[in-house]
């Protein structure tokens, strides 16, 4: 698997070399004082998050306004930002002048966007600022909406940094009706054993809580949330199965549905229950 986190560090010591090292951070101001223009795309505009722009030696960003989420457009103008600043994109991807598309948010195969979605996810949420944050905070959906507020970030984005750096068993999911986009799991709950990773594609479990939620758009639309208990061998599977708290929120616009699945069972007692029943298992000769 190819490790993308190298973009990410260098956002984190860009921001570090030019003192901004605090929360939030403001990327527009970033581009600025590059000289680079910065425009809002008309909302009619549908299909990419933002554009890098280029004449000559000057550049500018357009950045896309109809998911009318700040943390979305906040997230798209960084990622053209890394175009800008990680070594040797631009000069890949506009050799001369010209306008580049990105669809950002981390679903795209292409080399050059996903290394520019790392570098926005270190500008935005700088890996030591961020888990300081993590450590104020109950682990849950609560704490990703409260972190997303201190960012100014998406709950997408802030959602899947979150798993990469919470020590608690946590899943993000994102949804739209039946079928899974994208799960992303913390360290913590891939230490399970013999589980299965949600897929794109896949199907959302039946009886969910994201499941029925996902059954009436109005809940979507409107941003409603929900939460309540189901079962983990329905979402993982893997060999044991106890209850987990499953918080689900509809993104507007978007169109999606983000779901956070926390394991508050006690790993470690759930392995040497494990351990014990397997010790106390007869084996028998063929």
């Amino acid at each position: 698997m190819v490790d993308y986190r190298w973009a990410e560090r260098v956002a984190e010591k860009y921001l570090e070399d030019n003192n901004l090292l605090q929360l939030p951070v403001d990327p527009i101001a970033i581009a600025e004082n590059h000289g680079i223009i910065v425009e809002a795309k008309p909302a009619s505009d549908v299909g990419v998050s933002g554009m890098l722009i280029k004449y000559g030696n000057h550049f500018g960003i357009a950045y896309a306004t109809h998911i009318d989420v700040e943390g979305f457009q906040r997230f798209s103008i960084a990622h053209e930002l890394g175009h800008y600043l990680l070594p040797g994109h631009h000069e890949s991807i506009l050799p001369g002048d010209g306008v580049h598309q990105s669809r950002a948010g981390f679903i795209s195969a292409d080399k050059y966007e996903r290394e520019a979605d790392h570098f926005a996810a270190g500008l935005l949420m700088p890996r030591g600022l961020f888990a300081k944050e993590i450590d104020k905070r109950i682990s849950g959906f609560e704490a990703i909406q409260k972190i997303a507020e201190v960012c100014k970030t998406s709950l997408t984005a802030t959602a899947i940094r979150y798993t990469e750096f919470t020590p608690d068993p946590v899943a993000a999911v994102l949804s739209e009706g039946t079928r899974i986009d994208w799960c992303f799991m913390s360290d913590e709950l891939k230490e399970v054993g013999r589980i299965d990773w949600p897929k794109k594609g896949q199907p959302v479990p039946r009886d969910s809580v994201t499941h029925s939620f996902n059954k009436d758009f109005d809940n979507i639309k409107n941003g409603e949330t929900e939460e309540g208990n189901y079962s983990f061998v329905d979402w993982f599977g893997g060999r044991r199965d106890f209850e987990i708290v499953e918080e689900v929120i509809g993104l507007g616009g978007y169109g999606k549905t983000l779901t956070v699945l926390t394991i508050t069972e006690d790993l470690e007692d759930l392995e040497e229950h494990d351990e014990l029943v397997e010790s106390w298992t007869p084996r028998f000769k063929r």
